[in-house]
């Protein structure tokens, strides 16, 4: 039996999820080479636009901050060993391209905003500082000023260099002022930036202290067994009654009463109305329905009268002019109705997939109450009893921390411990029931998204945090994020990245 102890913390490691986070620095910024990493994927006669802020298009295009981004996440992320060497027969899988993107246009969006904030206030950088910034770039091997350096630069590349510096200045004034995040410090604090009094950052880094474990068996409702769907379906065999069935659809209900009449007067056939007049919204060219059972006519009739009378046509008769979701529409029986038989193959696959698009509910319970006859049987017999009884496997899930919304500020390890339990960090209710467990105790069943799960607790430990350094660095990026978030959905911003992505990569792998 586990019992409460105390455990140390282990390292952490820098991981390429480092990069794939936004990085708020200037410094991304400052032209370091690499600018042409996507020239072949845009076309470059017509600079493809991402959005806009402030009504300012963010376009990319040579000499842009939004292309500089770019150029420059990707080089950090090649040096993390990813290969994005763009081939139109061996596309990345993994989205590298359009996480680079997304990154870049959110740090233009906030450089622009802060820069801006920071020349509404009339800060002018002072060209001492500007001196101090660019001095690295003329020391030599032993950290002094080389002369020579100097002198090599031609005036127009000082002068480039002078600006970047000046516009990276004042971007890092607005972040070091509000985030804290410049290396000047007063008594090993960040001298810049919102303070954190001492109790406060003794509270938040207790907040992880306390850690649970637990085995956990998962119930799938993937999995839900044929067998009930056809128990569902022959309770409700009217859903599964399937109906050969052409359309005619116009955009107007004169339109569709016109050429009903024509239809009736025989003065155009019914095939050559199809060809001819109708817009085959539910049907293929040929005219015939697609969707052929009767619970797939709900969303074309939304009209249960309207419905009953399409169902209740015989072979070869029409119908009148009916509203459908869309236009107008006269339908044809090409045969009579077909009764379901569950024995088919067919019908029984029917029956499943519309149990797992239209009763969810349904299927839930049904796992629910298994769950529930596992966890009482666990609470007698054992859980691993219980696991060979229900023929499940049994996941054992390392110790956490209580931390809804998934905050670093709580552990700087957030995330799941294992698959499954994702989305129970921000499932308030289930949070409750798992971290109310004593040890060895055994929960009721927690609706996951589409997994049910009975949970046991193995463990309860205390993790003392004997190094708080990173806090403030924590601290300071959760409301980097918070900034991040709440610029990026503010009516400031017009994000058409997705959009443009796909439309000129789509375009590119055509060609």
């Amino acid at each position: 039996m586990n019992q409460e102890n105390v455990i140390k913390p282990k390292k952490q490691h820098t991981k390429i999820g480092a990069v794939i986070v936004l990085i708020i620095s200037a410094a991304v910024f400052l032209p370091v080479g690499g600018a042409v990493v996507f020239q072949a994927i845009f076309n470059t006669n017509k600079a493809p636009v991402f959005g806009s802020f402030d009504g300012k298009k963010i376009k990319y295009e040579p000499g842009s901050d939004f292309m500089q981004a770019a150029a420059n996440l990707a080089d950090m992320y090649q040096q993390y060993g990813y290969n994005l060497t763009y081939e139109l027969s061996n596309q990345p899988t993994d989205m590298s391209y359009y996480r680079i993107f997304t990154t870049a246009f959110a740090q233009t969006v906030m450089n622009s905003a802060f820069s801006k904030e920071v020349e509404y206030s009339g800060y002018k950088v002072p060209a001492a500082a500007i001196d101090r910034a660019i001095l690295p770039a003329f020391t030599d091997e032993n950290g002094k000023f080389s002369k020579k350096l100097y002198n090599q630069i031609s005036d127009a590349d000082l002068n480039t260099m002078r600006l970047n510096s000046e516009k990276n200045l004042v971007y890092s004034r607005y972040v070091d002022d509000l985030f804290g995040t410049g290396a000047t410090e007063f008594n090993g604090k960040p001298l810049y930036g919102l303070k954190s009094a001492a109790a406060e950052e003794s509270f938040i880094s207790s907040l992880g202290e306390e850690k649970h474990s637990f085995n956990m068996v998962t119930f799938d409702t993937g999995d839900y067994p044929k067998e009930e769907a056809v128990k569902f379906g022959k309770e409700n065999s009217d859903k599964f009654i399937k109906y050969s069935l052409s359309a005619i659809t116009a955009e107007t209900e004169s339109e569709a009463k016109a050429i009903l009449k024509q239809i009736q007067n025989t003065e155009i056939t019914f095939e050559d109305a199809v060809s001819e007049k109708s817009q085959k919204y539910y049907t293929g060219s040929d005219g015939k329905i697609t969707t052929s059972y009767g619970y797939q006519l709900v969303s074309m009739i939304p009209d249960e009268k309207d419905r009953d009378a399409v169902k209740a046509l015989s072979k070869d008769s029409l119908s009148s002019v009916i509203k459908t979701s869309r236009g107008y529409t006269i339908f044809r029986a090409d045969t009579e109705s077909e009764q379901p038989d569950f024995t088919k193959t067919e019908t029984a696959d029917a029956a499943l997939s519309y149990m797992k698009a239209n009763e969810k509910g349904t299927i839930e319970t049904y796992y629910s109450e298994q769950a529930a006859n596992f966890a009482a049987d666990a609470a007698v017999n054992g859980f691993d009893s219980a696991c060979k009884k229900f023929s499940l496997t049994k996941t054992d899930v390392p110790a956490f921390s209580l931390n809804y919304g998934n905050s670093t500020l709580v552990d700087e390890k957030a995330g799941a411990p294992v698959a499954g339990l994702t989305s129970i960090l921000t499932n308030e209710n289930a949070l409750k029931s798992a971290f109310a467990l004593k040890v060895n105790g055994i929960s009721e069943p927690l609706i996951l998204g589409s997994n049910i799960i009975v949970l046991q607790c193995t463990g309860i430990q205390t993790q003392v945090a004997e190094n708080t350094d990173s806090l403030a660095a924590r601290i300071s990026q959760a409301d980097q994020s918070c900034a991040q978030r709440l610029l990026m959905v503010s009516d400031r911003v017009v994000d058409n990245t997705f959009q443009t992505y796909i439309q000129n990569f789509m375009n590119l792998s055509a060609k």
